[in-house]
């Protein structure tokens, strides 16, 4: 089983017990504080193009800075937000729109599930 493969599994459990468990949201907000004050490392969502896997949710909007990887890790810091305290089913994500002058940037990516 690859990485990846593994991952989506772990996601796939997390929401399919989420709704029914406040022990598992309490496991899940514990783990994205942890991630997201401590470590600074978002869990490790695929970067696939717009015809790969089915659309979950609505599009999000992140705003970066324009180096080489903040887009990226931005984007996997919000799905994390996502899957972590909301419940989405998501492992993959696609960039929709960019935009952006100097060194910000508006990007617009939508969740996916491949």
């Amino acid at each position: 089983m690859s990485p990846f493969e593994q991952f989506s599994n772990e996601v796939k459990e997390i929401t399919d017990i989420y709704p029914k468990s406040r022990l598992t949201r309490l496991v899940c907000r514990a783990e994205y504080l942890y991630r997201r004050h401590w470590e600074n490392r978002p869990l490790p969502f695929a970067f696939v193009s717009s015809d790969r896997g089915k659309a979950v949710g609505d599009s999000i909007d992140i705003d970066h800075l324009r180096l080489h990887d903040m887009m990226e890790h931005e984007a996997r810091g919000q799905l994390t937000e996502q899957v972590l305290l909301k419940g989405l089913r998501a492992n993959a994500f696609s960039v929709v729109r960019t935009q952006g002058t100097n060194l910000q940037g508006r990007t617009t990516i939508q969740p996916r599930w491949i």
